[in-house]
């Protein structure tokens, strides 16, 4: 056997026809894995709350965090609000005034470097947003005071409007 029977073998149309179903089976299941891991990951939430409206932008043929994005955003946070589930609403308004600033190329890493980097100079009162989402998300059990809040949720307000996210 030479390597010219090898490769005719290899080249040949009944090899080819042999294979063709177990090809279109393994593109199959491949598929079928990938939706599966896909809604694993999306049902049992690991997937982060960027990726998944980047994926769901994306599905939908809409601009990445565009300001109407950004509106629906401010939406979903008031729905929090009005449910009384405040620490999902810092968590959610840091990340969504990250997203607003980087948009608007404001260099940082974090919303406390963003808004001393930020060409706005009314919205340093923000600064409080960053440190208690920290404390949140460090688990060191904040403790929600009312009226605070309603201050920091309204300078929020206030720096959307700014931003031209609401009205």
């Amino acid at each position: 056997m030479t390597v010219y029977d090898i490769l005719s073998f290899l080249e040949s149309e009944s090899l080819s026809s042999f294979l063709f179903p177990w090809k279109v089976l393994f593109i199959i299941l491949t598929i079928v894995f990938l939706i599966a891991i896909f809604y694993y990951h999306n049902k049992h939430g690991y997937l982060p709350g960027q990726e998944k409206r980047k994926i769901s932008d994306f599905l939908s043929f809409q601009k990445f965090d565009s300001d109407k994005i950004f509106q629906l955003r401010s939406k979903k946070i008031a729905s929090f609000l009005n449910k009384k589930d405040y620490k999902k609403a810092i968590l959610m308004m840091e990340e969504l005034l990250v997203d607003i600033l980087k948009s608007r190329k404001v260099s940082g890493d974090n919303l406390l470097e963003l808004i001393d980097n930020s060409p706005i100079s009314d919205i340093s009162e923000l600064k409080n947003i960053y440190t208690i989402a920290e404390e949140i998300k460090d688990g060191q059990g904040y403790i929600l005071n009312l009226e605070e809040l309603e201050k920091l949720f309204a300078s929020c307000e206030e720096a959307l409007k700014r931003f031209k996210i609401i009205s």
